[in-house]
């Protein structure tokens, strides 16, 4: 296979991949009472952890008040809180409450599933070819961040 048919494969992929990937994501969200951004913010928390308030300004690309309250509708809806720092009390970190990871953990379950009924069409030589492709696109990605 050549250079563009394969650009051309894996950006067809990528195509399928982010929209039933981001289809779930919003389902989720949605189904939830958050926005995108503030499923954004808990997944960052889950997988990043702990970051200050102004910090999401600058990740969610919003104005410092806007970050603030969006951070102040989780902190009510009980899914993050504010702990100030110890080294700068001015300092305040947004932390994951244990229902916020619950909503999370949830949430990739969800996104699970689709993933889940693609692998189960595929016959076992497909399954071991794919996981091998991946495995060898992962680690020269991992190169590029």
């Amino acid at each position: 296979m050549n250079e563009p048919e394969l650009t051309q494969l894996l950006l067809d992929w990528s195509t399928i991949f982010v929209r039933l990937s981001m289809h779930d994501f919003n389902r989720f969200a949605r189904g939830g009472g958050l926005s995108l951004a503030q499923m954004s913010v808990l997944m960052h928390l889950h997988y990043n952890g702990p970051r200050e308030v102004m910090g999401f300004a600058e990740l969610m690309q919003v104005s410092p008040a806007g970050a603030s309250q969006m951070i102040e509708r989780l902190v009510q809806s009980g899914l993050v809180q504010r702990i100030e720092s110890r080294d700068d009390r001015r300092v305040r970190q947004v932390h994951l409450t244990e229902q916020g990871r619950q909503v999370v953990l949830t949430s990739i379950s969800a996104r699970r599933q689709w993933v889940e009924s693609l692998i189960a069409r595929l016959p076992d030589e497909q399954r071991e070819a794919v996981g091998q492709a991946l495995r060898v696109l992962i680690d020269r990605a991992s190169e590029l961040e």
